[in-house]
């Protein structure tokens, strides 16, 4: 399938993904190409050690149907989808009286069956590097996505489009907190992340079918 060239791009991750608005699209002749955001929170909580929040991506099909919908379309319409860009925030701030700063890896996997094995991943789709949660509070802050889970992700959109449906989960991990939390200061906020995808849907002209 082809894809759109746009590899500078910009997270985080991922990841109960939800399917944001603001979507754009024109038409080229028989042609509609669509933007649209699909966005996940992580939840952080921490009285010690790195941060280690994952959340599971179990409706990712529906969420790309539900897309569709919007623009009366179906898989079978979509001639090529990809991931474009992605952003990041601080959706929940921290109560501390002082900034926190992380470094940390957004990775991304795939098991479709929660009981079965990971069957692709896990793969480091944003590092995380000396980032402010004060300043991430603005935001969106558009980060380099990796191309090891960008790829991740859209293995699973092909499958999507050939009748499968993906379930992926998203993870931060590792690295570091400065300072680093204790239970009477304790970390705890939560990340806003969107990925942009670009999907080109496949129009008949007025009045001709399939």
């Amino acid at each position: 399938m082809k894809r759109p060239t746009l590899y500078r791009v910009g997270l985080l991750a991922l990841g109960a993904l939800v399917l944001a608005g603001g979507c754009v699209y024109e038409d080229m002749k028989s042609q509609m190409v669509v933007t649209d955001q699909v966005c996940v929170t992580l939840d952080e909580y921490r009285e010690s050690g790195t941060l280690g929040s994952a959340v599971v991506i179990e409706d990712f099909a529906d969420q790309v149907y539900a897309m569709l919908e919007k623009y009366n379309s179906k898989v079978k319409d979509i001639k090529s989808i990809g991931v474009v860009s992605g952003t990041y925030r601080v959706s929940r701030p921290s109560q501390a009286g002082h900034d926190w700063v992380v470094y940390s890896e957004v990775t991304v996997r795939r098991q479709d069956d929660p009981s079965g094995p990971v069957t692709d991943g896990p793969a480091t789709f944003v590092n995380l590097t000396e980032q402010s949660l004060r300043t991430a509070q603005g935001g969106p802050i558009y980060a380099d996505l990796n191309s090891d889970g960008v790829a991740v992700i859209e293995r699973a959109l092909d499958d999507l489009l050939t009748g499968a449906e993906p379930r992926l989960i998203l993870g931060m991990s590792g690295g570091t907190i400065t300072p680093p939390p204790s239970p009477s200061d304790p970390l705890s906020f939560s990340w806003r992340a969107c990925v942009t995808f670009q999907v080109v849907i496949e129009k008949s002209p007025p009045g001709k079918g399939k």
